[in-house]
């Protein structure tokens, strides 16, 4: 096996086991990062005793073996860091409504918005077909159910182009269609608060918020009686 095949190897080794190292930090396991630190403790001797091959036959000194690693693990870091970037998916979910206070028997415009930061098309898969939910409490987040977004149970994927949004629009005519108890009648002056959030396929309820939603936001409204 002749020099230059040697360098290849191991210039494809440094930069595969620094690619992977970067990605490790991106994902943050700890677990991962564990097996890493042992794989490197016996990768990185073997690869070294790759490259004392041509170096012992004095086709490369020690000091440009040590600069052909620093270079190729800079090049590793910048390239894994660049396709980590464009591949990522990120979001940015909100609710929103057309005023912070209204009055008494007044509709509610709420509008619910997944907007995609990223470089490219990114796509996932709601638990419910609309695929958003609107749930509304009165008294703050603590406070009791007054109305929902009546949801579809139907696993749905969904895709959104880079810089695109997804949106839904809800109304609320501020009458009560969660508590059976007071069904329909016209709510009472205080501080409201929406949610609104994208259940997953594992969600354990579409109608109640658990750790399994995809997106989750809220914002709050106050309704005066003047």
């Amino acid at each position: 096996m002749n020099s230059r095949l040697y360098l290849l190897l191991f210039s494809l080794a440094i930069f595969i086991l620094t690619a992977i190292g970067v990605v490790v930090v991106y994902v943050g396991e700890f677990a991962l990062s564990f097996g890493l630190i042992i794989a490197y403790l016996i990768a990185y001797p073997c690869i070294f005793a790759l490259i004392s091959v041509p170096a012992g036959k004095g086709k490369l000194s020690w000091k440009r073996i040590f600069l052909l690693t620093f270079s190729i693990t800079i090049i590793a870091i910048a390239v894994t860091s660049s396709v980590w970037t464009i591949v990522t998916p990120r979001w940015s979910f909100a609710v929103a409504t057309d005023k912070t206070t209204y009055a008494l028997g007044e509709s509610v415009e709420i509008t619910v918005s997944l907007e995609n930061l990223g470089f490219i098309t990114h796509s996932f898969t709601s638990r419910v077909s609309d695929p958003i939910v609107v749930d509304i409490l009165y008294g703050g987040g603590l406070g009791y159910e007054v109305w929902f977004s009546p949801p579809h149970e139907n696993n749905t994927e969904f895709s959104i182009g880079p810089k695109e949004s997804l949106e839904r629009h809800f109304i609320w005519n501020q009458t009560n269609t969660s508590n059976p108890w007071l069904w329909n009648q016209t709510y009472m002056s205080g501080t409201y608060s929406i949610y609104a959030w994208i259940p997953s396929t594992d969600s354990e309820s579409v109608i109640f918020i658990d750790m399994n939603n995809l997106f989750l936001a809220w914002t709050s409204i106050s309704i005066t009686s003047t």
